[in-house]
């Protein structure tokens, strides 16, 4: 089928001017906004076209000289040319007109016709969407479904992007400008047309030698002498590419496996890469976690970087392997397309084929010498940097910050919120508790400035024990009782009668007498039962 190229201008900017174009378009032959015009003057800004109206109207002269369909150099007084007469500019006097949107007319014609007869389409990506593809038809705007892309389901549209495809235009609506187009389309009735087998032997698994015959965006199409077959893009070869021309060329001579054979519609699907050995079946063989490795940077991502190495496996830099520090990498400008990068292997995972790498790796991470400079026990101290629900954030160093939780502020204050103990900017003084190098934290403590009161508390308290304290906090499983700075006991609902608090009047800070019926100085916990003559 012959290609139809459209020649007539850029897609409108909205559908209310198209309808208008449209309109005018319809009763070109009456008194409509397209019309056959005389130049009367040209400027350094405008020409001047006699329009057969009141008022003459005028062109920008950037339609001629910035990407426009005519060179301002051919064009002079007295030449007739057809214009969209638009609306008329007060201020100016004139009638603003256009030679572009007199052609996305006709350019609208030619996409109809298409689509009637059933020809192919060159169109170029411009831009993506969630549900597909934005298509340039040599200025008029088109849809590609994410349905209409490929025959195999179709994820990563970004590598169409930049790519002119073959298309067919499947509808088309004058009236808003709404083109539909396909490329699934082209990929079906090119396999429908594979000559009929005359290879009566031929089965999945056989090795045949043909020659390329076409070469498409798609797929390659092989001559078998007698019939041909098709090997998709994805089984020419095992590494990524862009298009089977990086692979293979016209009349080149190569041999094919057949993947599979349909005897009813006479289709063959041929192989090429499974010719040859997989490079992720011996992965393990030559790479191991922490080979440092170099490849080539064939991908850029929102979340990381593609890398193929030299024996073609593919494998991934994730964002947060890029660099230690801790803000936000621009891939873009830390990495390009086609730059050849050493990196740190990660992980391999051979049966799902996904290989992690680093670059960040490849230097000594700055966490280590933290560990020498704050070890811990050391007593330090910083600025409060952030508050939070349950702790805060103190900075140490530059880039780096510690946090304190709650639970580190105090033996024995309770607070309901950090920001009645802090304020942001002030100094503090704490003790390092651990360095959580893998999530890059750095743990700090208060209470742990001064000994816990638990230390030694089996000396203090022992099974058995008569106490007196005063309640401290009544929850719904039972009465805490405070018997010294930073311990308290509990007396579990367990080991009290039946409505005994509202029986003997029982409140937060009223005096209590208990019995210690267990003392656990690792889990630092006190459980105590009320006294035979409390229970009354």
């Amino acid at each position: 089928m012959a290609k139809q190229n459209f020649n007539h201008g850029k897609s409108l900017e909205n559908p209310t001017e198209f309808e208008l174009l449209l309109s005018s378009y319809e009763n070109m032959n009456s008194k409509g906004l397209v019309r056959q015009g005389k130049i009367l003057n040209i400027d350094e800004n405008y020409i001047y076209v006699d329009v057969g109206d009141k008022s003459d109207g005028i062109i920008t002269i950037e339609e001629f000289s910035s990407g426009g369909n005519v060179d301002i150099t051919t064009i002079s007084t007295g030449d007739s040319i057809e214009v969209f007469v638009g609306h008329y500019d007060d201020k100016a006097g004139y009638l603003i007109c256009s030679r572009e949107k007199a052609k996305n007319v006709y350019a609208l014609d030619d996409i109809e016709r298409a689509c009637e007869s059933d020809e192919i389409v060159n169109g170029t990506v411009v831009a993506k969407t969630r549900g597909g593809l934005i298509i340039d038809l040599n200025g008029v705007t088109a849809f590609l479904p994410g349905s209409q892309i490929d025959v195999k389901l179709t994820k990563d549209f970004d590598a169409f992007l930049g790519r002119n495809l073959e298309l067919k235009v499947i509808s088309v609506n004058k009236k808003n400008c709404n083109v539909i187009v396909s490329r699934r389309k082209v990929i079906e009735d090119a396999i429908k047309k594979l000559k009929e087998n005359v290879l009566t032997d031929i089965k999945e698994g056989d090795v045949l030698e043909g020659i390329v015959k076409n070469i498409t965006d798609y797929g390659v199409f092989v001559d078998l002498g007698g019939m041909d077959g098709l090997i998709y893009i994805t089984d020419i070869s095992w590494k990524r590419i862009s298009h089977p021309s990086e692979v293979l060329s016209l009349g080149q001579k190569i041999n094919v496996k057949v993947i599979k054979y349909d005897e009813e519609k006479h289709r063959v699907s041929l192989g090429y890469k499974q010719l040859f050995k997989d490079p992720w079946e011996d992965i393990l063989e030559r790479h191991k976690q922490g080979d440092v490795v170099e490849g080539v940077i064939i991908n850029i991502t929102d979340y990381g970087a593609f890398v193929e190495l030299d024996d073609d496996v593919e494998g991934l830099i994730h964002m947060s392997e890029m660099s230690w520090d801790k803000k936000s990498v621009d891939l873009k400008t830390f990495l390009t397309k086609g730059q050849r990068v050493k990196t740190v292997i990660l992980s391999i995972e051979p049966e799902t084929k996904k290989l992690s790498l680093s670059i960040k790796r490849l230097t000594e991470s700055p966490w280590n010498k933290l560990k020498d400079k704050y070890p811990v026990g050391a007593v330090v101290e910083g600025t409060v940097k952030n508050i939070y629900e349950f702790g805060i954030s103190v900075e140490l160093d530059k880039n780096f910050d510690a946090y304190i939780k709650q639970s580190d502020f105090s033996w024995s204050k309770r607070t309901k919120h950090p920001q009645e103990l802090f304020k942001i900017g002030e100094s503090v003084k704490c003790v390092v508790l651990n360095i959580d190098e893998e999530r890059q934290k750095i743990y700090l403590g208060i209470k742990q400035l001064t000994e816990s009161p638990w230390k030694n508390i089996k000396d203090r308290y022992s099974v058995g024990m008569a106490v007196s304290g005063v309640i401290s906090n009544i929850t719904e499983f039972g009465i805490f009782v405070y018997l010294e700075d930073g311990i308290e006991g509990l007396i579990h609902n367990s080991k009290i009668p039946e409505n005994f608090i509202a029986k003997n009047d029982i409140s937060v800070g009223s005096n209590i007498n208990a019995e210690i019926i267990m003392v656990d100085s690792n889990e630092q916990k006190i459980g105590l039962s009320l006294l035979n003559s409390e229970q009354s």
